[in-house]
């Protein structure tokens, strides 16, 4: 055991000596932080915190102990206090105050406050380890207020000094994450693994940035080996499922959501998973004892909605309409209330009772997909083209890939023959996807238009278009 071991241990052994005695306790002030350091790092900030106050009682000039008040109002998250406070710290320099103070200029928006004390000591000729250390940590610190490009540049500096910190490169692959540069993000996340390949929290992270990423194969192999790890990991295994339904492989996802629902049968969102593949694989009997299950470990809350819906996928409107005017009234705020109501009205041709309960539903559920692709087909069954698109475009905002969703845009483009709004949407459609437009739109299914370029392809549609504009004025 090292000699500064042996001294915090017999300094800890007083000090816990004294206090039981009820002593008055008398430190040096290199002690006090000493013992404050440890009662930190042992997450007893209370009591590390008393001995910083009394230390400083006792060394009230203490650089040492002031600095590490300075840090404790910094962890509180007081940081106009912690801001106050330094003022009265003598600044020699040193990259631990330096670095408090620019946390809490970032905190209270003084960025250009921040930057001018991160230049100013960067202009200081630093040791390179008081270097390294200062840019790590701006960089962790540009993370924790959401400016992610400016995190970014610290830590591929601080890379360039040391490539081996996983905190570091942890927090660079978050980083490139927010930013939605998920490539980056997996390169760093990699590097990561390079370095400690039984990392848990790796794989894990790779395999939720492969499954963001549409790279469900790979999201499936990075859960593997997590699971390799940590077999009982539920979270891990309902990823996995996830990603096996999103790869379209529906049978292997439900095999493991009953899985995961074994081991944690009180897991609501592995009811909810579960029951949506059911759906997707048309096996109703199922999902009806799915319900019964869920109801059985949970409770009636919203039971009987889930009930109705499946009766709807049998188009079984009659039995969903009996059910609908059961539900208690406690029950009626829901979002699964609503979009009962509006797909019961819909079906029933009441499209103004349609759009209102959908509406509410995008009251209770803000940018719901599904709420807007809905309120979409009802503006269109209104012939509210105009609205319809607002929709379309609001939905593709939020889920670019959202299926059919560009392509009744174009068509409510067209049908509206407003050039430039059918111009901007044509530009988001692949040379293949255009050529299956026009087929669509000239009825010429067994032409392929293999040998149009994409100009002629979009000549031809504005020509539709055009076209489609004058019959209009001609018929009305």
């Amino acid at each position: 055991m090292e000699d500064n071991e042996l001294d915090i241990n017999s300094l800890i052994e007083k000090y816990e000596h004294m206090r039981v005695l009820g002593r008055k306790i008398y430190f040096d002030a290199d002690e006090f932080a000493m013992l404050a350091e440890y009662y930190n790092a042992e997450g007893d900030n209370e009591e590390a915190e008393e001995l910083i106050n009394e230390g400083l009682k006792m060394h009230p000039g203490s650089p040492e102990l002031m600095l590490m008040k300075a840090k404790t109002l910094v962890y509180s998250e007081m940081y106009q206090d912690a801001l106050d406070y330094m003022e009265h710290i003598s600044d020699d320099g040193e990259v631990d105050l330096a670095l408090l103070r620019i946390e809490s200029l970032l905190h209270l928006t003084k960025h250009a406050d921040a930057d001018q004390l991160i230049n100013s000591t960067l202009k200081q000729e630093l040791p390179i380890d008081d270097l390294y250390f200062f840019i790590t940590e701006l960089g962790y610190m540009f993370n924790d207020v959401d400016l992610f490009d400016r995190a970014i540049s610290f830590l591929e500096e601080s890379m360039k000094i040391n490539d081996t910190n996983s905190d570091a490169i942890v927090d660079l692959a978050y980083a490139y994450e927010m930013k939605g540069n998920l490539e980056k993000a997996i390169e760093y996340n990699n590097l990561l693994l390079d370095i400690d390949p039984y990392s848990y929290d790796g794989w894990v992270n790779i395999g939720k940035l492969y499954s963001m990423n549409e790279q469900h194969d790979k999201a499936v192999d990075a859960f593997d080996f997590a699971l390799t790890i940590n077999e009982d990991d539920v979270n891990v295994l309902k990823m996995k499922a996830l990603s096996l339904y999103l790869n379209d492989n529906l049978q292997g996802a439900i095999v493991l959501f009953e899985d995961c629902l074994q081991k944690a049968p009180d897991d609501e969102s592995i009811y909810d998973s579960l029951l949506e593949a059911y759906s997707a694989m048309e096996q109703y009997d199922k999902m009806m004892d799915l319900i019964d299950k869920r109801e059985a470990a949970l409770g009636s809350k919203g039971i009987m909605a889930k009930r109705a819906f499946v009766h709807i996928n049998k188009d079984d409107y009659e039995q969903a309409k009996e059910i609908f005017f059961l539900i208690p009234e406690d029950e009626r705020e829901t979002l699964d209330y609503f979009m009962l109501e509006g797909e019961l009205a819909f079906h029933d041709e009441d499209f103004a009772g349609a759009e209102t309960a959908y509406m509410k539903a995008a009251l209770a559920s803000e940018g719901n997909e599904d709420v807007l692709d809905r309120l979409a087909n009802i503006s269109v069954a209104q012939e509210k083209f105009e609205q319809a698109a607002g929709y379309l475009e609001e939905l593709l905002e939020i889920a670019p890939d959202f299926p059919t969703a560009k392509s009744r845009l174009a068509f409510i483009r067209f049908e509206i023959g407003s050039k430039e709004p059918f111009d901007q949407i044509m530009e988001q459609f692949s040379d293949q996807e255009l050529r299956d437009l026009l087929n669509l739109i000239t009825g010429s299914e067994n032409n392929d238009f293999s040998d149009y370029n994409r100009e002629k392809i979009l000549v031809r549609l504005n020509e539709a278009r055009e076209n489609r504009v004058l019959f209009k004025n001609i018929k009305y």
